[in-house]
């Protein structure tokens, strides 16, 4: 049996070992961290240096020390703390050596639980994740509170905690892959939004993506809050897990004692606090995401007086079901997020006309016949790319598909995408896939969506 991480708060002369330099920049953030706190730091990346030219600049003049290709790992059994970046799995050979030894192996979030001097409010789940603790944080500051909002939207939790006074609130979105490398990682208040499979590269099982998920209520108490969705049977089941207050939401049903629908009002404890008209987000499951939002929000201490206003203004995020262009009445919709084939479904219900798709990447998991069928159901148009393009291909087949086309790249799907829409249509990029195929990440594939719509824009006059 593992035994906890000894949490560290004074990292004056401590061997900190970081892995990663990734693009996301959780790595830096650590490094950077750790290193003003006087700990002595190396950062390892298999990359060879040349690839990493801008993430080892910005660590000039940090006294970071780098290594990189076949340097990589040299001295990791000498650390007192190892800190693997979220994207590098834990049971590679030197990070399973260094537990070995009995040295702690914790992710970004943990260290930076140790750090900080306030309370964090952490969101996590499948899907909807970063619109929610957007929402949240926006809630909270329109309520007069000092909120910082970070993790895997925008700056790292690290790098917030490390800024942070008492008087501030954390709001930060977390992944499993940050959650599994947790050990005393304690929020104010948790939000679980939903539970599909997902990562499944990387956790063997969906019993192992769903304990990671559940690290989120591991060390919470009675002074804390859980955040659940009670619609989500296999979010709901993890509330035996906590021993913190639960407070359901839902948009089916009645839930005093959290937040839910009732009457056409979003209400929380049983007291009206905005119409749910005032919502501007496409969809049923974005409904959800307020409503959790709402109840965060109240659950770490905010008024919610104004909350008609902030969800009202509240637009949405880049890359999740953002309207792009139209073009001779064909909508273009980037939701370049929905890396899952259920946020893919939940992107085809968010919208009540003629639906071109364009799916395919890198499959995170096997089974596509739950996207094929809700294609079919729309009766939606399916065109597919990227590594998983032929999969998709046969499930939408055997879906009852009779057209679906192939496309060699992103721009290709977009042309005949548009060649197959007609006015009052709606073009919707919505993978189901990972991006890591054919782009960095699933930012830089939205962005070359957009590129390609504007290209169409400029060939036809037309926006």
């Amino acid at each position: 049996m593992s035994t906890k991480a000894t949490v560290i708060t004074d990292f004056e002369d401590k061997q900190v070992h970081v892995i990663g330099l990734g693009s996301y920049g959780t790595g830096r953030a650590v490094a950077r961290a750790l290193s003003a706190r006087g700990a002595h730091v190396t950062v390892s990346d298999i990359k060879p240096a040349a690839a990493l030219a801008p993430e080892i600049a910005a660590l000039k003049d940090t006294g970071v020390t780098i290594q990189t290709e076949v340097d990589a790992y040299r001295g990791i059994e000498q650390a007192d703390l190892i800190v693997p970046s979220p994207g590098v799995p834990l049971d590679i050979p030197p990070l399973l050596r260094a537990r070995a030894r009995g040295i702690s192996v914790v992710s970004d979030i943990e260290v930076a639980f140790w750090i900080a001097p306030c309370p964090i409010v952490a969101v996590t789940g499948t899907k909807g994740k970063t619109t929610t603790t957007a929402l949240i944080g926006d809630l909270l500051r329109d309520a007069g509170k000092n909120a910082l909002v970070g993790g895997n939207i925008g700056r790292p939790l690290i790098a917030l905690a490390e800024k942070a006074q008492p008087e501030h609130i954390l709001v930060a979105e977390v992944s499993s892959f940050q959650l599994e490398a947790t050990d005393r990682f304690r929020p104010r208040v948790a939000v679980l939004l939903n539970l599909f499979p997902d990562h499944l590269d990387r956790h063997p099982t969906v019993d192992a993506y769903r304990d990671a998920k559940a690290k989120v209520f591991a060390n919470q108490t009675a002074e804390d809050t859980a955040i659940i969705n009670r619609d989500d049977p296999e979010a709901w089941r993890l509330k035996d897990l906590t021993r913190a207050r639960v407070m359901p939401y839902s948009s089916a049903r009645v839930a005093p004692e959290g937040a839910d629908l009732a009457e056409g009002w979003l209400r929380v404890s049983g007291e009206p606090i905005c119409p749910a008209e005032a919502i501007q987000l496409p969809g049923p499951h974005n409904l959800g995401n307020v409503l959790a939002a709402l109840g965060a929000a109240s659950a770490a201490g905010a008024s919610l007086k104004r909350a008609t206003e902030t969800v009202s203004r509240f637009q949405g995020l880049e890359h999740r079901l953002e309207t792009v262009a139209e073009i001779r009445g064909v909508t273009f919709v980037n939701d370049s997020q929905a890396t899952t084939p259920e946020a893919a479904i939940a992107a085809l219900h968010s919208f009540d006309r003629h639906i071109v798709l364009i799916a395919g990447g890198r499959a995170k998991v096997s089974d596509f016949s739950l996207l094929a069928g809700a294609v079919s159901r729309r009766r939606a148009s399916l065109i597919v790319l990227g590594e998983a393009a032929e999969t998709i291909a046969a499930a939408g087949e055997a879906a009852g598909l009779r057209d679906v086309a192939r496309a060699s790249d992103l721009g290709e799907a977009v042309r005949i995408a548009f060649d197959r829409a007609q006015a009052g249509d709606l073009v919707l990029l919505s993978p189901a896939c990972a991006s890591f195929d054919m782009f960095q990440n699933m930012a830089a594939r939205g962005r070359a969506f957009k590129q390609a719509v504007q290209q169409l824009v400029t060939e036809k006059g037309d926006s």
